[in-house]
């Protein structure tokens, strides 16, 4: 280990499971020399082998520290201990079932030092939210210190890095004491209150946020007393750590988020399906935390739904403010792919973005004197100011962004989008939707870098009046596809619906994107289908894998009889005679073809084109390899079962959703 040591990697264990693994695989692979950084582990007595897990992968890597002391019930205690330990000039801390991207330590040292920060905020993934965060991570920031739309510390993990020198001159540690539910909030308040340079780093992946079940993030409930306990208890130190004049704004920014987030945030689309002691319990806490922290005068910081809402919980209104839950649900964006081509080396793609829930409702809105206003039954008159109700410039001011998110990593990132609006109908029942068109660059989407080869997500942020629902998007198109020197990069929809973009066959083989023609020759044992759904133009060969099933007749119905019996025993397994044969796609000026090397000649059934919409997916290519007949191929039990279950599931929650809505409106 070198003398200076520029980065400690700290990181608690307790009974980590298989995510211990993840963590190590991550430090292993970081791509700052590892005698130049240290990873302190320190083991909160787990009952279990965990000890002797660490000293056993100590004993091989010498970047590598291990220590154990009695069980203190919470991680604070042993990153303290870890903290205490450490010799870096920065000190950066992990969950034990979480992962550092490769560049982390490297990048996040160089751009904090560089900026001399007292912390900085490294871009951070959640592996299921491809939303998290995003507004946090626009753009790198030497100094966020002095943002007023948002904190440069949110999200308020520990995931990050902090000089450590900056740590122990103020005698900053975590909150001790077993269960500290927010310990983090409270550690990155005292960050908050001290540091003089806060530094967000956007282009380099720094954490990726795994949640694991059973760990201590989810054992937090807003259904427990204990919630609302901490909640106050993280007000009262935002209060009196941040209660200094020339820190009001960041204690604005940290109080008006636990305001919208956590408390209001309650009042959300799930809060009707609680039981009604729950609710109770929900309300009277939420309405007391109101009454002495936040006055009427942080209901800036809500949308405009949330300000009703904040309205009816100040003045104690309860069986008001379920009926306004049901009668003004929050609405979430709906968006699906339209269409995608390349061009000029960049995909293009088309969204279309509504306002739609699952039983296909609506925002209420009316036409009134040339505004567009909610609609609310008779119940409201006179409850809210007529300026509550005016949403036209939420309207006027809806947006859509399109994103790409890695299969594997997780990172999300944002690209320019162009989105439009139209209406539906302009009469006294205004509708409306979005249309837009997102620029995907592959060779500098990751701000300026390329996109990692591999399969990226497509996603859609859509924000309206202020609320904001980000989710991978659908969407049934032909298949986008461009060769190149590098290989193949194709968009297309996979079988759960999703739209994706796939480089190098990574999700699917070019054989399923393509359409046949029905023209088939053969070549010696060459067997060559002419294609359609390729760019022309160009002198292209690749490798692929196709699809076949030499079988017969009487071997397909053995095979069905046999796969039957495995159903009905609860054992199923693939019987079915299919697997997957070496092919080639070659390309040549306008002619596109799919080559199978087959000896014999004969009959053989085939896969082709399975991801194009109106095609047929299977083929007989008959005796002799001279022509090509598509049949109808009805889908395994298995499948059709699986698919009538989600049926039936997706049936159930609409027809609950519409009797809870029919419910509420009776009352």
């Amino acid at each position: 280990m070198a003398e200076d040591v520029k980065v400690s990697v700290v990181v608690a264990t307790y009974r980590p499971g298989k995510g211990l693994d993840r963590v190590i695989r991550s430090l292993d692979r970081q791509s700052l020399p590892h005698d130049e950084w240290e990873a302190i582990f320190v083991d909160d007595g787990s009952p279990d082998d965990t000890y002797a897990r660490l000293q056993e992968l100590a004993a091989s890597r010498p970047y590598m520290r291990v220590t154990q002391i009695e069980n203190s019930g919470w991680p604070c205690r042993p990153r303290n201990i870890g903290t205490d330990l450490a010799r870096g000039e920065y000190v950066a801390y992990m969950d034990h079932d979480d992962e550092l991207y490769p560049d982390a330590l490297r990048d996040g040292y160089a751009f904090a030092k560089a900026a001399g920060a007292d912390v900085l905020n490294g871009k951070e993934a959640r592996t299921h939210d491809p939303g998290w965060a995003v507004d946090t991570y626009r753009e790198d920031l030497p100094q966020a210190k002095f943002l007023t739309t948002m904190h440069p510390l949110i999200p308020a993990n520990p995931h990050k890095l902090y000089r450590r020198a900056f740590l122990n001159e103020h005698g900053i540690r975590f909150r001790e004491g077993g269960r500290v539910v927010w310990e983090d909030i409270f550690f990155n308040v005292l960050v908050a209150k001290h540091a003089e340079v806060i530094s967000t780093m956007a282009s380099t992946p720094y954490y990726h946020w795994y949640v694991t079940g059973g760990s201590g993030s989810t054992t937090f409930r807003r259904s427990r007393d204990d919630w609302w306990d901490w909640l106050e208890e993280v007000i009262r130190a935002i209060d009196a750590d941040l209660d200094a004049d020339e820190l009001a704004t960041q204690r604005d920014l940290f109080r008006r988020h636990q305001y919208r987030s956590r408390l209001m945030g309650t009042f959300n689309n799930v809060y009707l399906a609680r039981p009604a002691s729950e609710r109770a319990m929900l309300f009277k806490r939420a309405h007391a935390i109101q009454a002495a922290s936040f006055p009427e005068r942080d209901d800036v910081a809500l949308t405009r739904n949330l300000t009703m809402r904040a309205q009816l919980l100040r003045s104690g209104d309860e069986a008001l403010l379920e009926s306004l839950l049901a009668d003004d649900p929050n609405i979430p964006a709906e968006s699906r792919v339209t269409g995608a081509r390349w061009r000029d080396g960049s995909v293009e793609l088309d969204v279309e973005t509504m306002w739609v829930d699952s039983t296909g409702r609506r925002f209420r809105h009316r036409m009134q004197d040339g505004r567009i206003v909610k609609d609310l039954p008779a119940g409201y008159d006179g409850v809210f100011a007529p300026e509550l109700l005016d949403v036209t410039d939420d309207v006027a001011g809806a947006t859509v962004e399109i994103g790409v998110r890695s299969q594997s990593s997780r990172i999300n990132w944002m690209v320019p989008t162009e989105a439009r609006l139209h209406w539906l109908d302009e009469g006294n029942d205004p509708d409306f939707f979005l249309t837009a068109t997102g620029r995907i660059e592959p060779a500098t989407a990751a701000m300026g870098k390329p996109l990692s080869r591999g399969i990226w997500h497509f996603t859609a942020r859509g924000t309206l009046g202020g609320t904001t629902q980000h989710k991978m998007i659908p969407g049934e198109i032909t298949p986008a596809i461009v060769l190149d020197e590098t290989g193949s990069a194709a968009v297309y929809t996979r079988p759960d619906g999703k739209v994706v973009l796939d480089f190098d066959q990574t999700g699917q083989p070019l054989s399923v994107l393509v359409q046949p023609t029905g023209t088939v020759r053969r070549d010696g044992d060459r067997t060559i289908i002419d294609v359609t759904g390729l760019p022309a133009g160009a002198d292209w060969s690749g490798a692929t894998k196709v699809e076949i099933n030499p079988d017969g007749a009487g071997k397909r119905a053995a095979r069905s009889l046999l796969r039957s019996g495995q159903l009905m025993l609860g054992r199923p397994q693939r019987t079915d005679g299919w697997y997957k044969a070496a092919a080639t796609i070659e390309v040549a000026g306008d002619r596109q073809q799919l080559v199978l090397v087959r000896p014999d000649a004969g009959a053989v059934r085939l896969r082709i084109g399975t991801r194009v919409p109106g095609v047929k997916s299977t083929f007989v290519l008959e005796s002799g390899h001279r022509t090509l007949r598509a049949i109808v191929e009805k889908p395994p039990r298995k499948t059709s079962r699986l698919r009538d279950a989600a049926s039936r599931v997706k049936r159930a929650v609409r027809r609950t959703a519409r009797q809870t809505a029919d419910r509420m409106q009776r009352r």
